[in-house]
């Protein structure tokens, strides 16, 4: 749904995708992976968990019920417009990267679901709470 959400957005397409991953995605990923190394410092795994978890489940909700019902507000089509009679057309995705906001936070916010929660903060508790001979048994079955 994200790349959906994102290609079909009015005056985007299929070419804002590779500026996403490069320009808001990549980092985005690396200022998690510096907040998650400052936070493993300073609190244990769990607290991470839960309240990385709890702020992924609050964002998802906010954009579910406020932030996608008034795209019409909340998206600056007249800059966009602007921008893109001013600028050359090599500019066209990252305007509609701007046009589009909350559709590329979107985007970046479920790129870093699935690297994140599911991969690094899973496994990282995972760890945290399973002895050796519980991994032996059980991690298999996390694989399928």
């Amino acid at each position: 749904t994200k790349d959906v959400l994102v290609v079909t957005a009015p005056r985007s397409g299929a070419e804002v995708i590779p500026f996403l991953k490069t320009y808001v995605q990549l980092p985005a990923s690396i200022s998690f992976a510096v907040l998650y190394s400052k936070l493993s410092n300073a609190t244990s795994q769990e607290r991470i968990f839960y309240g990385i978890i709890s702020f992924f489940l609050v964002f998802f909700l906010l954009f579910a019920f406020v932030v996608y019902p008034n795209v019409g507000i909340l998206h600056p089509h007249g800059l966009a417009d602007t921008l893109a009679a001013t600028l050359p057309s090599s500019f066209s995705s990252p305007i509609a990267i701007l046009r589009n906001w909350s559709f590329a936070l979107f985007y970046m916010m479920a790129e870093l679901w699935g690297s994140v929660v599911v991969s690094v903060l899973f496994w990282g508790l995972s760890n945290r709470i399973m002895t050796l001979r519980e991994a032996k048994r059980y991690y298999p079955l996390f694989g399928l």
